[in-house]
């Protein structure tokens, strides 16, 4: 996608406001860690990759409402993401608000638009989302955690505002995605549970993040 003189100041001033943001947002991710991990907590590490989030959503979703609404949740997506990678837990103080504040945010683009469609189908997408992992969580006994529910939610919302097909993209790239960590020899190794569970939050973060960005 070619850039136009403010589109390219646009992603520039998303990856500044990212820089800030990260580094505010990796003082969550110290306080959630149970160990201290200088690197996953630094405030540097939130900060840049806060920024290039933030900077591909500014590109690819131009300067509309919904940026807002997709910025919010990637930059608290971050340390929920570094959580799980490194103690396999998604902290619902931090997951509950990011699912709030999507909700919220998507109402107020659905007012200033005048148009509740895509409104609607975030909030049913939220639920088919959060009840598919609610049944693995049952049939798993265990296996899923109450966090991942609700980040399911996050990432039914943020992907069924554009579509369903975004949706399912978005859950079947996070399936491969934690396949991909359970087959491949040391491509995760958990910090306190068994080397068989592979963290799911930042796999369905990531699913979230391709289809926003290919899924139109």
């Amino acid at each position: 996608m070619q850039l136009s003189a403010f589109g390219l100041w646009w992603v520039i001033g998303a990856a500044v406001l990212g820089l800030g943001l990260g580094a505010a947002a990796s003082g969550a991710t110290r306080r959630l860690l149970r160990d201290t991990r200088e690197i996953a907590g630094s405030w540097w590490l939130g900060a840049v990759i806060t920024a290039v989030l933030l900077a591909l959503l500014a590109w690819r979703v131009g300067d509309h409402g919904e940026f807002a609404v997709y910025g919010f949740a990637a930059v608290l997506g971050l340390p929920l993401a570094v959580v799980d990678w490194c103690e396999h837990r998604l902290p619902r103080r931090l997951a509950v608000p990011q699912l709030a504040g999507v909700v919220a945010g998507f109402g107020v683009v659905c007012l200033a638009h005048r148009d509740l469609g895509p409104g609607v189908r975030a909030v049913g997408a939220l639920l088919a989302a959060g009840g598919l992992v609610l049944v693995l969580a049952v049939l798993t006994r265990g296996g899923v955690g109450a966090g991942d529910i609700v980040v399911a939610a996050v990432v039914g919302a943020v992907t069924g505002w554009t579509g369903w097909p975004q949706v399912a993209g978005a859950l079947v790239v996070a399936s491969g995605l934690a396949l991909l960590l359970l087959v491949v020899p040391g491509a995760h190794r958990g910090a306190t549970r068994a080397s068989s569970t592979v963290p799911f939050g930042p796999c369905l973060f990531g699913g979230a993040l391709v289809m926003i960005l290919t899924g139109g």
